[in-house]
């Protein structure tokens, strides 16, 4: 008897269950990232690139330890990532830090209407110039 437990593989992409991501959250995402929040949903992608992100990954067809990721979760990712993917399964994955401030910096300009600078930056742990500056940057004035 084995004691590693099977895990069944989907067959399908209907047969996954997918995250919900905010659709303008995606729309401002590099491809690649885009591919990655969209198979994980944000804070998972978020996490998990913190780990993976700055290198070449391997994504394997099948479960692996390595990458920490669940039978769904790996499925969505490779379905997602099939267009960047090299002849061997790899990715240039992005590093999660610099990539996820136009995700932050989108969610600072979106929620500015209805909040202070002081309640943005601590929310976000900037300072109230920086939110200023980032507000600055999104305006079309």
């Amino acid at each position: 008897m084995s004691r590693h437990r099977r895990h069944p593989q989907p067959t399908a992409a209907t047969d996954l269950v997918w995250p919900v991501v905010d659709e303008e959250l995606l729309k401002v995402l590099p491809a690649v990232l885009r591919a990655v929040v969209k198979a994980l949903g944000y804070a998972r992608a978020r996490d998990w690139l913190v780990d993976h992100g700055g290198v070449n990954v391997s994504i394997p067809a099948r479960r692996t330890q390595a990458l920490g990721l669940e039978p769904d979760e790996l499925a969505r990712l490779r379905l997602t990532l099939a267009a960047h993917m090299d002849d061997n399964g790899r990715v240039a994955m992005p590093k999660a830090d610099k990539l996820f401030q136009v995700a932050r910096n989108a969610q600072i300009r979106k929620d500015r209407s209805g909040a202070s600078l002081s309640a943005l930056a601590r929310a976000h742990r900037l300072t109230a110039r920086h939110v200023q500056n980032i507000c600055r940057e999104g305006d079309d004035r």
